[in-house]
């Protein structure tokens, strides 16, 4: 079964007086492409937890297929969240210590696990991540237990809210660590750089962290991005699970990217 939730959330650098036409064509978007994807996730094997906030409309689109009550698996993608939550540290300097920039630097661009741990660690752990999903409203996402930060749960919904944080002005964090987390993003390699970089054209900014697990008796692939240029800019999470192989995973997420990237309006 595919669910979908379409909501209208507070609107981030965009006019609060909205024209006719304007709440029109964001209203045919957002169950547009509600439709876009459930159709694909009916052909697609294992289960999907998809979700994207438009800055210019101000709108969220949340579908899910076989939803998960015990949450979606966030494999390395969670080192997005380890990131945000030490830069949320940080106030208003926004910058790492030279030690966690080192570390902070392969974890993200090459998302090397060893220096994961030791930022897992330096974030305050589990209770240390879930004071900082708490923060964020982030209610059904839950650390892993045990240093076992890949097994953290969560939803595509919930990621919403980590990747607003690090792309959007807002309370979590100040401009310099929103500065740090993009630059840091900018160094992913290029052979980590699938998934929501599907059906994007050449030239337009693609922030993005993604995560891949084998794990019971199948793959989980993830992905989360902050997309903007030619007039759109939004943030989208993906989580899959059950994948026969990791490349099935990754065909599921390119393909709701490409479908994300045609729908969504230019502003």
């Amino acid at each position: 079964m595919v669910s979908t939730v379409i909501a209208v959330v507070g609107v981030v650098g965009a006019s609060s007086l909205t024209s006719p036409a304007s709440a029109a064509t964001s209203s045919s978007f957002t169950s547009a492409l509600a439709s876009k994807w459930r159709s694909y996730l009916a052909a697609r094997p294992g289960s999907v937890s998809v979700a994207l906030y438009d800055r210019n409309t101000g709108k969220t689109v949340y579908v899910t297929k076989s939803l998960r009550s015990a949450g979606w698996e966030t494999a390395s993608t969670v080192k997005l969240d380890i990131l945000a939550a030490l830069l949320a540290k940080t106030g208003q300097s926004g910058k790492l210590t030279a030690a966690q920039q080192k570390l902070a630097k392969p974890m993200i661009s090459v998302s090397d696990n060893a220096s994961a741990s030791a930022l897992w660690n330096q974030a305050g752990g589990q209770g240390g991540m879930n004071t900082f999903f708490r923060r964020l409203g982030m209610t059904a996402s839950a650390a892993g237990p045990g240093g076992k930060w890949g097994l953290t749960r969560t939803t595509a919904y919930d990621q919403l809210k980590v990747l607003r944080a690090v792309s959007y002005p807002g309370s979590a964090l100040s401009a310099s660590a929103r500065a740090t987390a993009t630059a840091l993003l900018d160094t992913v390699v290029s052979s980590q750089r699938w998934g929501l970089t599907a059906g994007v054209p050449a030239g337009v900014a693609v922030q993005i962290k993604n995560g891949w697990l084998p794990y019971d008796g199948g793959w989980v692939v993830n992905s989360l991005a902050h997309v903007h240029g030619a007039g759109k800019d939004y943030v989208m999470a993906v989580y899959t699970r059950d994948s026969v192989t990791e490349s099935t995973g990754i065909t599921t997420i390119s393909g709701l990217s490409r479908l994300a990237w045609s729908t969504v309006p230019a502003a």
